[in-house]
């Protein structure tokens, strides 16, 4: 594997964990997923490139397919397509539904399904396409 993929995986890491709201800390992750703090800081610049097993806690920790974290460390080709991650692009969003939908009540729950299906309804009338969406949709 060539220097610049390990320097390309690194930053994407970085994005990764800055990205989440809020943002964690290099030593958050580090904790997170079994690593030392100056370990992780060699995956980010590109020193490194993590094993399988810890590519497999960033991918948790970071709410990111362990498909797409595999694929920009350069284990699967960049062809291999991930439905998760087409589904969430929003790394918010994947941690969200992962570890927080769960704890919500059933109202709750029922809720944001009322409002994925408001969301629905208007981008098809917008679309010009509209049909009524039952539950079973959601």
């Amino acid at each position: 594997m060539s220097s610049f993929r390990h320097t390309e995986f690194g930053a994407q890491v970085r994005r990764w964990r800055q990205a989440i709201q809020p943002p964690l800390t290099q030593r958050q992750l580090a904790r997170q997923i079994g690593v030392s703090d100056g370990f992780l800081a060699h995956i980010e610049t590109g020193r490194t490139l993590p094993g399988r097993e810890t590519i497999k806690r960033l991918s948790h920790a970071l709410g990111i397919p362990a498909v797409d974290l595999f694929r920009a460390a350069g284990h699967l080709p960049d062809s291999a397509e991930s439905e998760d991650s087409q589904i969430f692009q929003d790394h918010e969003l994947r941690l969200f539904f992962r570890d927080d939908w769960k704890t919500l009540t059933g109202e709750e729950q029922e809720l944001l399904r009322d409002f994925v299906r408001m969301l629905k309804t208007r981008l098809q009338r917008r679309a010009g396409t509209h049909h009524s969406s039952g539950a079973s949709d959601i």
